[in-house]
C-alpha cells in the first residue's frame, strides 16, 4: 500500500485537477478573508452534529460542508501523538484556499446544466476524500448525477431545478456509482439503512472497515452548495464544527489571524456524552485513526470488528495510555479531556450553551436561542423557527436522541459519573451534582 504521505499528495493533486474543471474564479482563501470565526467547541458525541445542522438553516451564517479533519489531514496536520496542534504550528501553504472550497452555504437550487456540473465535480471531490484509493472521473460522476436526478423527477416528483431530499438522492446516486466502482461501500454513509438496501441491494460485505482513511465514516452527504465569497467572509460569521478542534483552539486563532475568533461552547451532561461515545465506539463507524500498536480496550477490542486496529473519535493528549483501559473509562477520558482543553483556552469571547436546552421544551429552547442570536450578532431565531418547531435533524446518530438514554447503562456509568473529577468538571460546565437536574 502507498505510504500515507504519498497517498495524501496524490489525493490533493487529483482534487486540484477536478476543481480545475470548475468555471469561474478559485475559491477565496478563508484563512486570509474570514473576519468572524465561531468555533463550535464540544466533546465528541456532545450534540454538535445536530446543533450544527440546525444552524445551517440560517442564511445569516457560513459553514464548511463537513468537518475540517479531512482537509487538515491532507495538509499534514494529522500527527500521531494526538489531535492537539501547538499554537506555533505553521499554517500550511494552500490550507486557506482548500478550506475556501469547503466554505459557504447549502442550497436547494440545481438550475440547469452549469449547477449540475458543479455539483457533480464536488461529488467527485468528496468521493476522492472518502475513497482515496479510487479515481473518480468528473464525466462519469456527472452522468450518475444526471441519471439520479432524472429518476427522482420521474419517480418521486422532484421539480425541475430543485434538490429536495439529500438521503433519497445519495441512496440512488451511490447505486449508480457502485455500477462503475463496486468498492464504494454503501454502509459507510450516514444514510437510512432501508434506503440503502432499496437502492444498493448488494451483496456487499459488512461491517464496513476502512482500508485507507482521509474522511472519517460515517461519510457526509453533500447537498448543492454555494461557495462563500470574499464579501460574505468579511461580513458573516463562519461556524467551524469539528470536535477535535477542542485541542487546537490557540492554533485556530493563529490560522484565522485576521478574524475575531469566538468560542461557542456546546456542553452536554457527562453521562449522556459518555454513553454516546460508548455507543459510537461499538457502532460500525466513527473510525478515526489506525493505531500503530494493537488496542486492548475491553468492551471494544474484544467485540467490535477492527477493534484491535481503529481508535475512534478524537485523540486527546495522553490517549496512548488508555489503549488498555475499559471502554467506559476511555469514553470518560475523551469527554473530560475535550472540555478541560476548551476551559483551558477559552479566548476573549465565549458563549456557553447546553445541548439539553437545544433538545428541551419550547421554553428552554426559546430562551437558549434568544440568548444565542445577540451573541452571534445575526437574527437566527426567526431563521430557525421552522426547524425548531418541527422534528430536529438526526445526523451522525447511532440512535435517535432522547433524554436520559444513558439510564440504560447506569450500572456501568454510575461510578464514572460519581467520580470527584467528573463532578468537578460538571460543576465548571454549569451542571448541578444531582443527575435528576441534567435533563
Amino acid at each position: 500500500m502507498l505510504g500515507e504521505h504519498v497517498l495524501h499528495e496524490q489525493v490533493r493533486a487529483r482534487i486540484d485537477l477536478l476543481r480545475g474543471l470548475l468555471p469561474g474564479p478559485p475559491a477565496p482563501d478563508v484563512a486570509a478573508c474570514a473576519r468572524d470565526v465561531v468555533v463550535l467547541a464540544s466533546s465528541s458525541r456532545g450534540g454538535s452534529s445536530i446543533f450544527a445542522e440546525i444552524l445551517r438553516r440560517s442564511p445569516s451564517l457560513l459553514h464548511f460542508r463537513g468537518e475540517t479533519n479531512p482537509v487538515f489531514r491532507l495538509h499534514g496536520l494529522d500527527h500521531e501523538a494526538s489531535d492537539a496542534l501547538a499554537a506555533d504550528t505553521p499554517v500550511p501553504a494552500g490550507l486557506g484556499r482548500a478550506l475556501g472550497w469547503e466554505c459557504g452555504q447549502p442550497t436547494s437550487v440545481l438550475a440547469g446544466d452549469a449547477d449540475e456540473w458543479r455539483f457533480a465535480v464536488e461529488l467527485a471531490v468528496r468521493l476522492t476524500l472518502q475513497w482515496p484509493l479510487l479515481e473518480f472521473g468528473a464525466d462519469a460522476i456527472h452522468a450518475a448525477v444526471q441519471a439520479t436526478l432524472a429518476g427522482l423527477r420521474a419517480d418521486a416528483g422532484w421539480p425541475e431545478g430543485r434538490f429536495v431530499d439529500t438521503q433519497a438522492f445519495h441512496a440512488r446516486f451511490l447505486g449508480a456509482v457502485r455500477a462503475r466502482w463496486p468498492d464504494v461501500h454503501p454502509a459507510a454513509y450516514d444514510i437510512d439503512r432501508g434506503l440503502i438496501l432499496e437502492s444498493c441491494p448488494g451483496p456487499w460485505p459488512e461491517p464496513f472497515l476502512p482500508v485507507s482513511l482521509v474522511e472519517e465514516p460515517p461519510f457526509v452527504l453533500l447537498t448543492p452548495w454555494r461557495v462563500a465569497t470574499e464579501e460574505q467572509l468579511a461580513t458573516m460569521p463562519l461556524v467551524v464544527k469539528t470536535p477535535s478542534n477542542a485541542y487546537r483552539m490557540d492554533w485556530l486563532r493563529r490560522c484565522f489571524a485576521a478574524a475575531r475568533v469566538r468560542t461557542l461552547h456546546l456542553v452536554r451532561n457527562g453521562a449522556a456524552s459518555i454513553n454516546g461515545l460508548y455507543d459510537g465506539w461499538r457502532y460500525p463507524g466513527f473510525h478515526a485513526h489506525r493505531a500503530a500498536r494493537p488496542l486492548h480496550i475491553a468492551g471494544y477490542s474484544d467485540v467490535a470488528p477492527g477493534g484491535a486496529t481503529w481508535w475512534k473519535f478524537d485523540r486527546p493528549p495522553g490517549w496512548e495510555a488508555m489503549t488498555r483501559s475499559p471502554l467506559a473509562e476511555v469514553c470518560a477520558f475523551q469527554w473530560r479531556s475535550a472540555h478541560a482543553a476548551i476551559l483551558a483556552s477559552p479566548g476573549a469571547d465565549l458563549h456557553r450553551l447546553r445541548f439539553e436546552d437545544v433538545l428541551g421544551d419550547k421554553a428552554h429552547q426559546d430562551a437558549a436561542f434568544e440568548r444565542l442570536g445577540p451573541w452571534l450578532g445575526v437574527p437566527i431565531r426567526e431563521d430557525l423557527a421552522p426547524v425548531l418547531a418541527g422534528n430536529l435533524p438526526v445526523v451522525m446518530a447511532t440512535a435517535p436522541p432522547r433524554a436520559r438514554r444513558w439510564f440504560s447503562r447506569v450500572d456501568l456509568l454510575g461510578p464514572l459519573v460519581e467520580d470527584p473529577a467528573h463532578l468537578a468538571l460538571m460543576d465548571a460546565l454549569g451542571y448541578d451534582a444531582d443527575p435528576a437536574t441534567w435533563g
